[in-house]
């Protein structure tokens, strides 16, 4: 008994080292935010004359955040839809008849949780360009939306323990499968759905490497890599950095702070069988 308070002591002790220094760095960047980039350099840690939001009115002005921001929303908000409409389909597929080789493709989605997408990136790169999609968003939202796996894996779980009066209530009134799907079964799922959505926004929101790869315009380039451009030249951009940085990872926290409840709820509805 001993040995397994230790065990929790010791775990909690290191989540909360973690998360305290997590804090410290993002409260230290919304800090450097407000200061000039003469206060950046000469007085790093000191107390500010004043806070002010020139660099934020900067990075809009002169670096044109709204262009890199509104390739972000883009690249996210069509992925979502890709990925909910093809994974929830899927799931209900999988989850909810009985077929040959079914333990075989949830293996096969579950191996997609092992693998980065770094791992294909060639062949990838090939056959984007083979498709004429080098310097698109759509060939960023093709790569993105083929990550499937974790969606799959939380709905199939779902729909596989919703009760079969469901199904045959739907069948008994004369929907068919489509309409039981639409209107019965995935409206159910919902809380696993929102989930999803969450915690997909974060990866896909911070994604850096597949857009580095395949956009190679500037005017098509998402936040990430704008943020690149500035820290290849720290010492000049220093205050638009420390802005962008702000601009891109405070709202998605607070976004994810918000509904961290009702994460947890789907995650938990699609990951535990009745």
């Amino acid at each position: 008994m001993n040995l397994k308070a230790n065990r929790t002591y010791v775990s909690s002790a290191i989540l909360w080292l973690y998360s305290s220094f997590t804090l410290f760095v993002l409260g230290y960047m919304t800090y450097q935010a407000f200061r000039s980039k003469k206060e950046l350099l000469s007085n790093t840690f000191g107390w500010p004359d004043v806070f002010n939001f020139a660099n934020f009115g900067k990075l809009f002005a002169e670096a044109g955040f709204h262009r890199y921001f509104f390739n972000s929303v883009l690249i996210l908000a069509v992925t979502l839809l890709i990925v909910i409409a093809l994974s929830s389909m899927v799931a209900y597929g999988i989850g909810r008849f009985r077929f040959r080789f079914k333990n075989g493709l949830l293996v096969y989605f579950l191996i997609g949780l092992m693998f980065p997408v770094q791992l294909g990136i060639v062949p990838i790169f090939l056959l984007i360009r083979d498709m004429g999609l080098m310097n698109s968003q759509w060939g960023v939202v093709i790569v993105l939306a083929s990550g499937l796996s974790m969606p799959v894996f939380l709905l199939t779980t779902f729909f596989e323990k919703l009760p079969a009066d469901l199904y045959e209530s739907a069948k008994i009134d004369g929907a068919g499968e489509w309409t039981t799907f639409q209107r019965v079964m995935f409206p159910l799922a919902s809380p696993v759905v929102f989930s999803i959505c969450i915690i997909m926004s974060v990866q896909i929101w911070n994604q850096f490497f597949v857009p580095l790869i395949m956009l190679q315009s500037e005017a098509k380039k998402t936040i990430p890599l704008m943020i690149m451009k500035f820290t290849n030249n720290l010492m000049y951009n220093i205050d638009l950095a420390m802005a962008g940085s702000v601009m891109a990872t405070v709202p998605i926290l607070i976004l994810f702070f918000i509904f961290s409840g009702r994460v947890l709820e789907g995650v938990a509805s699609g990951g535990i069988k009745g």
